[in-house]
């Protein structure tokens, strides 16, 4: 006599060929852990990026005033008031002025050439031999630079 209503052996290998097995759980669980650690650093990021815009800020100014002390140096002539620069470079007049939140540069009254971003306020005064110039950005913080014309040394006798 036969026996029918008994079911077949399976074997463990085969029980669990679909599912999800512990090694993949812990694999799963640590990749998960290593995204939620860096959960932190990414707040702190998004949350203090004014302080990214504060250096690109400083990095710009530096970028800005070499290139006004290469013109103020090759100018023939500068004219110097509280809110604005008009240097004679080569024949044309090239303005420097506060514009809305940024200064700006103009050849010959034309055109529109923003030089530095973010500006609070900016102040232009004549010392010997040069002009100085302060300006305060929106985070705060003041930047001051000494410009010196060019002098013609040939006239000058130096022993």
């Amino acid at each position: 006599m036969r026996i029918y209503l008994r079911k077949p052996m399976r074997n463990v290998r085969y029980i669990n060929s679909e599912g999800f097995t512990m090694l993949e759980m812990l694999f799963a669980f640590s990749i998960f852990l290593m995204l939620v650690s860096f959960l932190p650093l990414s707040f702190n990021f998004l949350f203090h990026d004014w302080k990214f815009d504060a250096r690109t800020q400083r990095l710009e100014w530096l970028v800005f005033i070499n290139q006004l002390k290469k013109e103020v140096r090759l100018a023939d002539y500068a004219d110097v008031s509280n809110d604005r620069i008009v240097l004679k470079v080569a024949g044309q007049n090239v303005v420097y002025e506060k514009y809305g939140s940024s200064l700006r540069r103009r050849v010959d009254l034309k055109g529109h050439e923003v030089v530095l971003q973010q500006v609070d306020s900016i102040s232009f005064t004549s010392i010997n031999g040069g002009l100085e110039m302060k300006v305060k950005d929106t985070f705060a913080q003041v930047y001051s630079a000494s410009l010196y014309y060019y002098i013609d040394w040939a006239g000058f006798n130096v022993p």
